[in-house]
């Protein structure tokens, strides 16, 4: 198994990328190049993470960003699955 993550220091992916520390599974973390992309560069992230074809992705509740990478991945036919919708 390989964890890949948008390498953010906050939210679900520290957690993840903490998760993948602890059960020693490696993770890959996919930064935002800002300096190259300016605002594209979430978006243009994406893109980078879907080239490496994942065999699933999760979504966790967020921004636009995230509902990029979840139409982008069905287009490709990798399968998404939704989490923290509902309450606490």
């Amino acid at each position: 198994m390989v964890l890949l993550h948008g390498g953010s220091p906050t939210g679900a992916e520290r957690i993840a990328a903490r998760w993948a520390d602890t059960r020693k599974v490696t993770h890959i973390p996919f930064k935002p190049d800002w300096t190259r992309h300016a605002k594209a560069a979430p978006f243009k992230r994406n893109d980078q993470i879907l080239e490496v074809l994942p065999i699933g992705v999760i979504v966790f509740p967020g921004s636009g960003i995230q509902e990029n990478l979840a139409d982008k991945a069905r287009k490709l036919g990798i399968p998404v699955w939704r989490f923290g919708s509902g309450g606490a």
